[in-house]
């Protein structure tokens, strides 16, 4: 009778045992993913962990205030908006150091990343109902309330003359992922890959496998193996029109106010930021290649570069972590 008890006994604690050690599973294998608009583009969120569902709560709320609250330039809500409505005004330090980071990238690109073209933006209305490729003379005026030179932040306030637009329309799905990350670090979580439009952030140990798209096909001309950090590529494929038989994308040559005409056609940046990395992706676009690698070494960042002849240049970090799935594209050399 006692060894009776004793088996029974021992049968239910294990399955007491069973029970637990399936909830703890799954607790720490529990998946989230999440699909929303936001920042004019599409955001992904897929989180690993036992706060994957409040991680990838937060990621999206991150996301949307920044953009209502402090980054858009067409919101009444926002803090950038109401900036260049009064040429300024008091600003929180977060929001200082969006600022001095960019201008930091617009002083070492040389100005090929201006985050004052907004007016020039608006000229041709890429992604609206306004497409059009505006006169010169209109260019010309835009350009002249144009350069991030004439930004003075200091003291918790921010002032530049009136009529500049500011724009983080370059950095601001970097900022986003930056922010997410730092929410992350108090979150149980074991993994993460969040991307904001072409702007990837990776997140957690192990290796992990980024695809960068084919600018001049669909699905992928290669692929990343990379370990956590933030991706991000600027192509021209990604927002254009046609009118007369020529294509206008959407990254702007601060010289000229017309779209960058230097053969690339794509640039992907991989950084510890993903402030850095989204506005490099620009500038290195503006820049072309030779210059643009310059600009990586100089903030320890690596960078992927494609012609338009299905080219691609890499520099020195970045060789070791790129795999051309797509025999339209070549390293140069070979």
């Amino acid at each position: 009778m006692k060894n009776r008890s004793l088996l029974i006994f021992i049968s239910a604690l294990l399955c007491v045992s069973a029970i637990v050690f399936a909830a703890v599973y799954a607790a720490c294998c529990s998946e989230k993913q999440s699909t929303f608009w936001v920042m004019d583009t599409i955001s992904t969120v897929k989180v690993k962990g036992p706060g994957a569902r409040a991680a990838a709560e937060k990621a999206e709320e991150i996301t949307r205030n920044l953009d209502s609250s402090l980054l858009s330039r067409h919101s009444e809500s926002s803090l950038t908006y109401r900036i260049n409505k009064n040429a300024g005004g008091k600003v929180p330090a977060e929001y200082a150091k969006y600022i001095q980071t960019m201008l930091e990238v617009y002083e070492k690109s040389s100005g090929a990343f201006d985050f004052t073209l907004g007016n020039v933006s608006d000229l041709w209305g890429i992604g609206t109902d306004n497409e059009r490729v505006p006169s010169d003379e209109e260019l010309k005026e835009a350009l002249s309330s144009a350069g991030a030179d004439k930004i003075k932040v200091g003291d918790g306030e921010i002032s530049f003359p009136e009529g500049v637009a500011v724009d983080f329309g370059a950095s601001g799905k970097g900022i986003a992922l930056d922010e997410i990350s730092n929410s992350f670090k108090d979150c149980k979580i074991n993994r993460a890959v969040v991307s904001v439009g072409g702007s990837v952030m990776l997140y957690g140990k192990g290796d992990f496998t980024v695809g960068i798209k084919n600018p001049g096909g669909e699905g992928y001309m290669a692929v990343l193996n990379l370990g956590s950090s933030f991706v991000s590529t600027s192509g021209s494929y990604e927002r254009y029109f046609e009118k007369d038989g020529v294509r206008y994308h959407h990254i702007l040559d601060p010289e000229t106010g017309r779209p960058v005409s230097n053969g690339l056609v794509s640039v992907t940046i991989i950084s510890g930021s993903g402030a850095l990395s989204d506005a490099l992706s620009t500038a290195c676009f503006v820049l072309g290649t030779e210059k643009g690698m310059e600009l990586c070494r100089a903030f320890g960042c690596e960078g992927v570069f494609i012609d338009g002849g299905g080219t691609v240049y890499v520099t020195d970090g970045a060789a070791g972590m790129l795999e051309i799935t797509d025999s339209g594209y070549h390293l140069e050399g070979r």
